[in-house]
């Protein structure tokens, strides 16, 4: 069974419809497939976790559900985002407020 399909069909069965493996790469020295995972967030996608697998396509790591959602979590809270707001509004809630100018 090819890598990424034998990686996709686990995180389906395993984890859930938001995540999807990535690009698989083989890695010479070690013998080893790495495979990231991917995790589609209200945020956007993210690499949440990454699994091994050895030349023959055996699981050598395989990330548990835990330490995906954990890494999706602290990932998610340090991707900025826009506030459309008055300046007041965002200063009384504690939010730095950027201005953005619209070039003519």
């Amino acid at each position: 069974m090819e890598v990424y399909e034998k990686v996709r069909k686990y995180l389906y069965e395993n984890i859930g419809h938001l995540t999807t493996p990535g690009t698989p790469r083989f890695d010479i020295k070690t013998e080893t497939w790495k495979v990231p995972v991917l995790c589609k967030t209200e945020r956007g996608i993210l690499i949440v976790g990454e699994f091994a697998l050895d030349k023959d396509g055996h699981f050598i790591n395989i990330p548990t559900k835990q330490e995906m959602l954990k890494t999706a979590k602290i990932e998610v809270s340090k991707l900025p985002f826009l506030f459309y707001a008055v300046r007041k509004e965002l200063e009384e809630k504690g939010i730095k407020s950027v201005t953005i100018y619209r070039m003519q």
